[in-house]
């Protein structure tokens, strides 16, 4: 009888750093699944930062190969409408004054894309692809209007991905 109670008393004691082991693998578990998206966010953020003036002007572009450039992030399902004939054509106007250094970063939210802004030579033939992210910047030292466009075809609207750079003397 005694020996049996000590055998339940070690039982107890092993459930007890059991459960202690699988509460401690479990926080372990959450801080990963939060910390590192946002860790990546963190590091994204600095990495960007590090690679810009505080007096840029930084502008979020994303292609959608049927919606042309649109402001800000979006994803392919922000894009989907119903009905393809009513689908608004967007001419995109980004407006800076010369002399500003410009930051554009480059998403796609369906497929691959490229960039193209001729006038100060930009060009990404590599590929935009969905969900990563491409840094293009330069120093608007010319006044004017330009035109930027896909440089890679990414379906029937292509010759319609266009947007327009206006720099202000």
């Amino acid at each position: 009888m005694k020996l049996m109670t000590i055998s339940h008393a070690v039982d107890e004691k092993m459930a007890k750093n059991d459960r202690k082991r699988d509460l401690f693998f479990l926080i372990g578990l959450i801080l990963l699944l939060v910390g590192l998206p946002w860790s990546i966010h963190t590091y994204d953020n600095y990495h960007w930062l590090s690679k810009t003036t505080a007096r840029a002007k930084v502008f979020t572009l994303t292609a959608h190969s049927k919606l042309g450039w649109l402001p800000g992030k979006a994803h392919g399902y922000d894009a989907i409408t119903l009905y393809s004939k009513s689908r608004p054509k967007r001419n995109l106007t980004l407006e800076v004054e010369k002399g500003d250094t410009v930051v554009l970063k480059i998403s796609s939210s369906d497929v691959v894309h490229g960039f193209s802004l001729k006038d100060f030579g930009i060009l990404i033939e590599d590929g935009i692809r969905p969900g990563k992210v491409v840094l293009a910047s330069f120093t608007a030292d010319k006044a004017g209007t330009f035109t930027f466009s896909c440089s890679i075809i990414c379906g029937d609207e292509h010759k319609n991905m266009q947007g327009t750079l206006v720099v202000r003397a």
